[in-house]
């Protein structure tokens, strides 16, 4: 996740919003990334994600944001800092909180009032996990097609999902280095105590 520096716009149109979604796809084919959900707000974007060599993370971000600031500097020939600051890339516990997170992510514009019902968005993977849309930024969901074999009932329990409520979503909201259980957070430890290298396909957001 970030945002633009002192909350502005990053996404002026949609001429933006396709730029950024076209350097997401280059550099995910790049660094060999999975993305599971995404979604381009004015000011601010997330991405969920899992990377086949997790310490590329850094080096995917910094490129791709890299590319995405000197187009928006020539576009409207604008001189300083887009981004605030790095990325947000907390480590996810893939189960139970990686729906979560997808869901939680995908209901950004429902809480700024931009649409009523998630799916109705265009700039985020919702469609796809909801309508059945196809959405050629997003990797096979594992977690999400455990759901129901049938492909028009997972579409229906998203629908559910992401309109209800989620005992998972306090967590997600303490907007922490890691989200998971206790034992998953022991695991990682806390940052500040020493490095520790992400393994190999944990999810990021």
């Amino acid at each position: 996740m970030n945002r633009g520096q002192n909350r502005a716009t990053i996404f002026a149109d949609d001429n933006d919003r396709h730029y950024f979604l076209g350097l997401l796809a280059r550099y995910s084919q790049r660094f060999d990334v999975h993305l599971y959900h995404y979604c381009l707000l004015d000011n601010h974007f997330h991405l969920l994600l899992q990377l086949a060599q997790p310490r590329q993370l850094s080096r995917l971000m910094a490129s791709m944001l890299v590319a995405y600031v000197r187009y928006f500097q020539r576009r409207y020939r604008f001189v300083g800092h887009v981004f605030q600051g790095r990325f947000k890339s907390p480590a996810i516990e893939a189960e139970p909180y990686l729906l979560s997170c997808g869901r939680y992510l995908e209901r950004n514009p429902v809480a700024a009032n931009l649409v009523q019902d998630a799916w109705q968005y265009r700039w985020s993977s919702c469609r796809a996990y909801a309508l059945g849309v196809n959405d050629p930024l997003l990797a096979s969901n594992p977690w999400y097609e455990q759901w129901s074999p049938d492909p028009t009932r997972r579409q229906v329990l998203w629908q559910e999902f992401v309109r209800g409520s989620d005992p998972q979503e306090e967590v997600i909201q303490a907007d922490d280095w890691a989200i998971g259980e206790p034992e998953f957070r022991r695991r990682l430890r806390r940052p500040e105590s020493r490095a520790v290298p992400r393994g190999a396909g944990r999810p990021c957001g």
